[in-house]
């Protein structure tokens, strides 16, 4: 299934039929499907998605029918993916039945509203960056600003938040969402150096004391805050 944009979020099956008890129905996201330009992709398959960019992250969901009536509705929780396409597997449920609309694309973020309205006359290139790039920020509204929606990441790299804190000031009614982070950044200020991590909150990546590029963050936030 091609969804046609690139969101951070899941699939919710819709009003699957003949899915029998204890049969399973796998789902894989993907940003791109294979083909031969990828670099290091020795044999591409079209019909299938690439998924070496999320390096370990399954992005995989998996539902085991109930098989309580014939017509079941689902979606994961706790969870969710950066994807365009999502691959179905139903070899485990030989008699299921799948159109177009069995599936819909949930898009998850926080809710941040948008300011913005731009429109370049004379540039279809501008136009197309603009709404890729409002896409790319409200997918990473999540709580904190993160770096990524689809890999084994999706943590708050504060370099990515020191390039981009004006844009999202611009763009989103963010204030209230800059505010946490540039609170959460301080709370993780060493209380013997003052020093600050690469990423906030400091999980799995990134130092201590962080780049100055990184930790740059903090002042360059609340100057944006205080706009």
């Amino acid at each position: 299934y091609d969804f046609g944009v690139n969101v951070a979020g899941v699939v919710r099956l819709n009003q699957i039929e003949n899915c029998k008890k204890n049969e399973i129905i796998v789902m894989r996201h993907g940003e791109i499907m294979q083909h031969s330009g990828i670099p290091g992709l020795n044999h591409s398959n079209p019909n299938f998605i690439y998924t070496a960019n999320l390096r370990s992250a399954k992005a995989t969901d998996q539902y085991i029918c109930n098989g309580v009536g014939s017509i079941e509705t689902w979606y994961p929780t706790l969870t969710y993916h950066g994807f365009r396409y999502v691959e179905i597997n139903s070899t485990l449920a030989p008699n299921l039945v799948l159109n177009l609309s069995s599936v819909t694309m949930l898009h998850f973020h926080s809710n941040l509203i948008q300011r913005t309205n731009v429109s370049f006359s004379q540039s279809p290139t501008l136009n197309t960056i603009q709404t890729m790039a409002l896409g790319a920020q409200r997918s990473n509204f999540m709580t904190v600003p993160t770096d990524c929606d689809q890999r084994d990441e999706r943590l708050g790299w504060m370099g990515d938040a020191n390039l981009s804190g004006d844009s999202m000031a611009l763009n989103y009614d963010s204030l209230s969402f800059l505010q946490f982070y540039v609170q959460s950044i301080a709370s993780e200020l060493n209380p013997t150096d003052g020093s600050l991590t690469d990423t906030v909150p400091f999980v799995r990546y990134g130092n201590r004391p962080g780049d100055v590029s990184w930790t740059g963050a903090f002042v360059n936030l609340i100057h944006v805050c205080l706009k």
